[in-house]
């Protein structure tokens, strides 16, 4: 497959709008692949120092510096779309973490009634990690106030209030009851197409309930043998190929049937990184396996920079605490329950159930998702930025799956789904007190 041209990137080469000295994007920069590893053109876009101009935002960072932290990361077969993608990363990034005060309601659950979402069916953490001394969460109050915002259930077809908290990124709790979650990126997505964002945010959301699963009960998913590589895959299989990095897949797909690969990179040899976890879904399997391959690439880069961390996992906050604390190569027994296991998978007996259009895929996945008793429900969080350059970003939301942690005192093991999920499948389901005790490994 050829580098993408201008006239194949459609409504990305809008984005370039968003790129200047005075624009959202300061600079775009390609950045360089380690030796050895695969060679995908990885770029970010940096926005700078946004205390300056979102006060929620300054008050979230209490002082903290946080240039390049929510910089955007794009890769692609070829530069032209990398250079693009990076830069709808950011205005993604940037809409989920801005927002109007005064379009929020404060108010409690009971006051709202039916209108409001029914925090019982929020994720919530057991009494053990609500009584942990490190703990930053609290229980879902029906009867503590906390600010509203208004959402649109995708399954109910109906107008529902749902937490702030639960929506955009750096916003800081101004009361006990807004502490029942910690802000997220999961759920988020930017597109020019409305269902095409909305698509993609419902499966990161179905693809980080996955995650946690995995994890925590050490689910032994079937390993994918690529017995065949689809032409739209040979440019990305080619290019994995070439480098030192050995990729296993693994068919993570839940009791949803919405098609899911986990996979875990292997890099014996690298004295920081042997072992990253990726993930996708997608409805089209091969899909994941090539954006799995492009994204390892970024994220590969990512997390070989040196950052502190806690000794002690009870104190990991950091998206990339327990993915460094993991990869370190002498911690591949621990991903045993899923290099060891015996079962396998052709990746070409794994269904495609994409419809051919980003609304009959939206449509199949509502529909999926409604039969299995989940409410999705979404949040448009689009800006002047990202209306101005014929973007949409959303976020969804959807209470009955599995979140995805990264605070090692939080992981939300009282939600009912973490224990009945593996047992829908046919795996052992394990109690909490044999949840897996190590730290996330996803970053």
């Amino acid at each position: 497959m050829t580098a993408e041209t201008t006239d194949s990137l459609g409504r990305l080469a809008d984005l370039d709008r968003l790129v200047g000295s005075y624009s959202l994007v300061s600079r775009v920069q390609q950045l360089p692949n380690h030796p050895g590893e695969p060679r995908f053109p990885i770029f970010t876009a940096a926005m700078g120092d946004l205390t300056a101009v979102a006060a929620n935002i300054a008050e979230s960072a209490a002082g903290a510096d946080i240039r390049g932290s929510m910089d955007g990361a794009g890769g692609a077969l070829g530069a032209e779309r990398a250079g693009r993608l990076c830069v709808a990363e950011a205005l993604e990034r940037y809409s989920s973490c801005v927002f109007d005060e005064s379009a929020l309601m404060w108010a409690t659950a009971e006051e709202l009634g039916e209108e409001a979402l029914d925090l019982a069916t929020v994720p919530r953490c057991a009494p053990r990690e609500l009584a942990h001394p490190k703990s930053l969460v609290t229980a879902p109050d029906p009867a503590g106030p906390m600010r509203w915002a208004r959402g649109w259930s995708l399954t109910g077809n109906r107008p529902v209030w749902v937490p702030a908290v639960m929506v955009w990124m750096h916003i800081r709790a101004k009361s006990a009851a807004e502490r029942l979650t910690m802000p997220i990126s999961t759920g988020c997505a930017a597109h020019s197409d409305i269902a095409a964002a909305l698509v993609g945010a419902i499966c990161e959301v179905v693809e980080r309930d996955s995650i946690a699963l995995t994890w925590l009960q050490r689910i032994p998913w079937p390993r994918i043998e690529l017995d065949e590589i689809p032409e739209r895959l040979a440019p990305y299989a080619e290019r994995y190929g070439a480098s030192h990095v050995r990729t296993r897949f693994y068919d993570a797909t839940t009791d949803l049937g919405i098609p899911t690969i986990y996979s875990i990179d292997l890099t014996p040899d690298n004295e920081v990184l042997g072992q990253l976890v990726m993930c996708n879904t997608a409805l089209d399997p091969v899909t994941s396996v090539g954006k799995i391959m492009r994204e390892s690439a970024s994220s590969r880069i990512a997390m070989q920079v040196p950052r502190p961390r806690p000794e002690d996992p009870d104190e990991f906050l950091n998206v990339f605490h327990g993915a460094s604390y993991m990869g370190a190569p002498e911690r591949i027994g621990d991903f045993g329950f899923l290099t060891e296991g015996r079962e396998r998978r052709t990746l070409s007996s794994m269904p495609d159930l994409s419809t051919g259009t980003p609304a009959g895929d939206l449509r199949l996945l509502v529909d999926r998702l409604k039969s299995a008793g989940c409410d999705v429900i979404a949040v448009e969080m689009t800006t002047d930025e990202a209306r101005d350059v014929g973007f949409r970003v959303v976020r969804v939301i959807i209470p009955q799956l599995m979140p995805l942690s990264f605070i090692h005192t939080a992981r939300y093991t009282a939600h009912p789904r973490l224990y009945e999920a593996p047992a829908r499948l046919g795996y052992p389901v394990h109690a909490e007190a044999d949840l897996n005790p190590l730290p996330q490994p996803f970053a």
